[in-house]
């Protein structure tokens, strides 16, 4: 995997800019007048990044996306390198791509999926190598409503296997994160509250198991938020 380029002397921002790099923040023109936009001297925070994601999932929304970022010279540029400033931990339902929710473009977003966004020590490989070598500022664990993994570890809290051992292994990684219930309770269909107790979860999983993750976190080099993505209407909503 290609890491960004070298040049220490130069903030994020303006190597970007120089070298032509995609950001979130930092768009040389856009169909859209409310992409920010950051002055070269102004290293991108987590906070800018985050305002990025929920303007592109207006967007998203709306159907007003973005039509620059992905031309054969964009293409060009980011052959020799990315500095994605956000990554994203999904799953990888189909109706939840991340690039898309957030209207995104190439080299913009690192993201990594897995059913119920399940933390094998590949997942936490793949994020720890974009928090050090990639320069990210924002790790975004999303959920979603109706998640077929969060489902499936509801449906065998009893013990019952999910289908095969990989599937039970799957579902295992999310069943410590679901609050227990009392018998006879009816879970609500689209389960949005187990799976954001599983998103939380993960964040929380994230900070506990990676010590490169968690030493960025503490000193306030990256930042980590939990979403959940609702099927019903493109809707991202973000924990505070």
């Amino acid at each position: 995997m290609n890491t960004k380029p070298r040049f220490p002397s130069l903030s994020l921002s303006l190597l970007l800019i120089i070298s032509g790099g995609a950001s979130t923040n930092l768009h040389a023109k856009t169909n859209t007048p409310s992409a920010v936009k950051v002055a070269a001297t102004h290293p991108v925070t987590s906070a800018e990044t985050l305002n990025s994601l929920k303007m592109g999932n207006d967007r998203f929304i709306s159907g007003k996306v973005r039509t620059d970022g992905q031309s054969p010279t964009d293409i060009q540029k980011l052959a020799s390198g990315q500095a994605p400033q956000t990554i994203v931990l999904s799953c990888s339902d189909s109706r939840v791509p991340p690039e898309s929710v957030f209207d995104q473009k190439l080299g913009e977003m690192f993201t990594v999926r897995a059913a119920g966004e399940a933390l094998s020590s590949q997942a936490i490989g793949s994020i720890e190598f974009a928090v050090a070598k990639l320069g990210s500022k924002l790790i975004v664990v999303l959920g979603h409503t109706s998640c077929g993994a969060v489902k499936a570890a509801v449906d065998t809290l009893d013990g019952k296997s999910a289908g095969s051992e990989s599937l039970d292994q799957l579902v295992n990684d999310i069943k410590p994160r679901l609050r227990p219930m009392a018998p006879g309770t009816i879970r609500n269909q689209d389960l949005q509250e187990e799976s954001l107790d599983n998103a939380k979860g993960v964040a929380r999983d994230l900070m506990a198991r990676s010590k490169i993750i968690s030493t960025a976190v503490n000193a306030g080099k990256i930042k980590i938020v939990v979403a959940i993505y609702h099927l019903n209407d493109g809707k991202v909503t973000f924990e505070q």
